[in-house]
């Protein structure tokens, strides 16, 4: 059961301290997303580690050293990536893919403090999981003092994949 984006975090467990019941019955699904995710350099960069995946919550963090604009401040596109990528995996799983897909329609960003060191924790939670659109709020913390970073909100549009 792998749960992290980032190949340095190589094929992680789901950690000891979380309950069985945060996973989704089809760890598969997340899993063969997360492989997706992979592929792309980029997202495999920011060393994304999920936490949790489910319906109805998606938890995951990401180092701040690594992420950061020169002056050594969090990345505003690594957390708008962060934001993005919970959004779209918990979209995923509510939608049903692989049968149906989303992609990113808009996001909006809400940059409240920043990080310059530790890590940083994405929560997204759905507000809408319609048919054909999905609408996701996801906060941005420091782990380390729990100071909100960011809040975002991503629209998603659901399709049928294409054959």
């Amino acid at each position: 059961m792998r749960c992290a984006i980032s190949s340095t975090a190589g094929s992680a467990r789901r950690p000891a301290n979380r309950p069985a019941r945060a996973w989704p019955d089809s760890i598969a699904v997340v899993d063969e997303l997360l492989d997706k995710a992979k592929q792309l350099a980029y997202t495999d960069k920011l060393g994304i580690t999920m936490e949790e995946a489910t319906k109805e919550r998606v938890v995951a963090s990401m180092p701040v050293e690594g992420n950061t604009q020169p002056d050594g401040f969090l990345h505003g596109g690594a957390t708008m990536s962060l934001i993005e990528s919970l959004a779209s995996i918990g979209a995923a799983l509510v939608a049903g893919w692989p049968e149906r897909v989303v992609m990113g329609q808009q996001q909006t960003c809400n940059f409240i403090s920043t990080a310059t060191s530790g890590r940083v924790r994405g929560v997204a939670t759905p507000v809408h999981t319609g048919r054909t659109t999905h609408v996701w709020d996801v906060d941005v913390t420091s782990v380390e003092t729990g100071k909100r970073i960011a809040a975002g909100r991503v629209t998603l549009a659901v399709r049928e994949r294409r054959a």
